[in-house]
């Protein structure tokens, strides 16, 4: 519980950067309007899923998994069919990104933080049907759930 407390938080944090410049005529007014409209809709999950859920909807939905981390940790292993994408090359992977804005999107990290954020971003453009994996690659591994290409 302590660790939700910790990624609401963190993203409170993130979205109070945009929400913050409020205040200030240069704000982006669809921005500041998203970050509104994301917050007060947000669900009781905070748009997580746990990982034995994310298993059964990668063997049943086949969404686009989307692995946060920068691409040293990946000797730490990956979610079979996880697409690297640092955090913050994010927004350069909008050409890949499903046309389709309600198709299944996974975002994941090492323990959460920064899936949350790329959950959130993919939220404010539009993505209807984005989960991030409740503990990163961390809480997977701990559900006793498949890494591959681990480097010891």
């Amino acid at each position: 519980m302590r660790k939700m407390s910790v990624v609401v938080a963190l993203l409170l944090t993130f979205t109070a950067s945009f929400v913050a410049p409020a205040l200030s005529a240069d704000v982006d007014k669809t921005v500041l309007a998203a970050a509104e409209k994301m917050l007060s809709t947000m669900p009781a999950d905070f748009y997580q899923v746990a990982p034995e859920a994310a298993q059964q909807q990668i063997e049943n939905a086949k969404p686009l998994i989307i692995d946060v981390r920068e691409a040293a940790e990946m000797a730490k292993g990956k979610i079979a069919g996880a697409t690297n994408v640092p955090i913050r090359d994010l927004a350069k992977m909008d050409g890949k990104l499903p046309a389709n804005k309600t198709a299944p999107i996974l975002v994941y990290c090492q323990v959460g933080y920064r899936g949350g954020i790329g959950m959130t971003l993919l939220r404010m453009w539009g993505y209807t049907n984005v989960k991030n994996i409740r503990g990163g690659l961390d809480g997977w591994e701990k559900a006793g759930l498949p890494v591959v290409e681990k480097k010891s």
